[in-house]
């Protein structure tokens, strides 16, 4: 897939906010090849300059943003944009391993650290498991406001806003930019894309888990079928899960909404105790219709 979506042609929703309101991510469209399945894009140092209201249709110009993002050594704004491209109208097989997969390493490949590229080498051959990301910061990441705009994850500095330095500011070494850095992330694929936003959800979790970020921040957008997202965090937290269990139990469900043996979504699956209104928003996203291709 290529970066900017629809930033240049039509379309304004996640992605395509980002772009107008960071319009510096518009050169990236001219350069950067179609992306493999392995691969993500890394965009350091972007300025927002606009403020704006709503989206889509009712997408308006809200006038001047002034950026107040410290800067590097280098002059940059201490941002770093990640794109990566979710699976384009997934459907059934969404479900599949190889879709699953295909969505985790994808996630991972925009989550990770190249300065702890020997860590993770490590991590690999010694076939060890990390423990998901939670506590504190999942309560954090879910009791923030819905107003997030980028439909990439956005890697961020120890949670905050995307924003630049005025000048006078101390710029910062650049070996302490990776210091504390998570993911502030949303519902990656689950727009026109179609994809099951509580899968994207856990897999995103569990791929910044093995990222080795120390925290995830995660825009709900108001969106009906995450409602329960702090819920269900929260219990796997309590139940000490590494990352490896929370990915057995999401292969397993998978594969019973292969087999048609459930129609409930994840969340309702793992905890029963939920509220039974999430059988009817998570009963059919395989059947759903989507506008990406």
């Amino acid at each position: 897939m290529y970066l900017g979506g629809g930033a240049l042609v039509r379309g304004c929703v996640q992605e395509e906010i980002r772009f107008m309101i960071n319009p510096e991510l518009i050169a990236g469209m001219l350069f950067l090849p179609c992306m493999a399945d392995n691969e993500a894009i890394e965009i350091v140092g972007t300025e927002r300059f606009s403020s704006y209201t709503r989206h889509a249709s009712s997408f308006r110009f809200n006038g001047d943003y002034v950026d107040k993002k410290d800067i590097d050594v280098l002059g940059r704004c201490k941002t770093r944009i990640v794109a990566i491209d979710a699976l384009c109208c997934p459907g059934n097989s969404q479900y599949r391993l190889e879709g699953l997969l295909r969505e985790i390493n994808k996630a991972f490949c925009g989550f990770m650290d190249q300065c702890k590229c020997h860590q993770y080498q490590q991590l690999f051959k010694d076939d060890q498991t990390v423990n998901a990301t939670g506590g504190r910061s999942i309560v954090n990441l879910l009791s923030l406001g819905h107003t997030s705009t980028s439909s990439q994850a956005t890697v961020g500095t120890s949670g905050n806003q995307l924003a630049r330095n005025h000048e006078g500011h101390k710029c910062q070494p650049l070996d302490n930019i990776q210091h504390e850095i998570g993911v502030v992330t949303g519902n990656w694929g689950c727009g026109a894309f179609g994809g099951d936003p509580q899968l994207k959800a856990m897999l995103q979790w569990i791929a910044a888990s093995q990222a080795m970020r120390p925290f995830i921040l995660y825009y709900t957008f108001g969106l009906e079928a995450l409602q329960m997202l702090e819920q269900v965090t929260q219990w796997i937290v309590s139940h000490k899960w590494t990352a490896g269990e929370l990915w057995n139990v999401l292969v397993e469900y998978s594969s019973q909404r292969l087999r048609e043996e459930t129609r409930v979504g994840f969340f309702n699956w793992l905890i029963p105790s939920l509220s039974s209104h999430d059988d009817i928003l998570n009963d059919s996203y395989d059947d759903r219709t989507c506008s990406c291709c």
